[in-house]
C-alpha cells in the first residue's frame, strides 16, 4: 500500500494523519513535513490508518517526536493499529530501558496528550531561559 501523510495545520498545533506503511522507502516524508513546522506548538498524529510500520519506520517515527521535543513542540500519537502497537510492544521487550530510565525506547510515542505537552512546555521553558542568559551575556553593558 502507498504511504501518505495529511497535514492539516490549525493555528499552531498541526495534525497529521499517515496512510499505509512507513518504512525504509516513506519515512523521509516524516523529515519534509517537519522542515515545514516552524512556530508549532504541538503535533498530534492520528495513526488509524497507518496499517504498518517496520523498525525502520519506527526509528523515523521516534526521531521525529525527538526532534520535535527537543525545540519545545509536543508530539502526540493516538488510535494505533494493531501491527504498529505489537511492534512497539516487541521493541520494548527487547530492548529494555537502562539504568534510572524507567521509559522504553517508544515511550515518545505512547505517552497521552497531557504528559506530551508537559514535557514540551518543560523544554520550552528551559529553551527560553537559554535563550535570555544567551541575550544577557551577548548584550552591552550599561554604565
Amino acid at each position: 500500500m502507498d504511504f501518505q501523510l495529511m497535514v492539516r495545520r490549525y493555528g499552531t498545533t498541526v495534525h497529521l494523519t499517515p496512510t499505509g506503511e512507513l518504512d525504509l522507502e516513506t519515512r523521509a516524508a516524516l523529515d519534509e513535513v517537519q522542515a515545514r513546522l516552524e512556530g508549532v506548538a504541538a503535533v498530534a498524529c492520528d495513526m488509524r490508518h497507518l496499517t504498518f510500520m517496520d523498525v525502520t519506520g519506527l526509528h523515523g517515527l521516534t526521531s521525529f517526536a525527538r526532534r520535535l521535543g527537543a525545540r519545545g513542540t509536543a508530539f502526540f500519537a493516538y488510535n494505533w493499529q494493531p501491527q504498529p502497537r505489537h511492534l512497539m510492544d516487541l521493541v520494548d521487550r527487547l530492548c529494555p530501558p537502562a539504568g534510572h530510565d524507567r521509559n522504553g525506547p517508544t515511550h515518545l510515542l505512547r505517552r497521552s496528550l497531557q504528559d506530551s505537552a508537559a514535557a514540551a512546555r518543560v523544554r520550552g521553558s528551559a529553551l527560553a531561559q537559554q535563550d535570555a542568559s544567551h541575550r544577557n551575556a551577548t548584550s552591552p553593558r550599561r554604565r
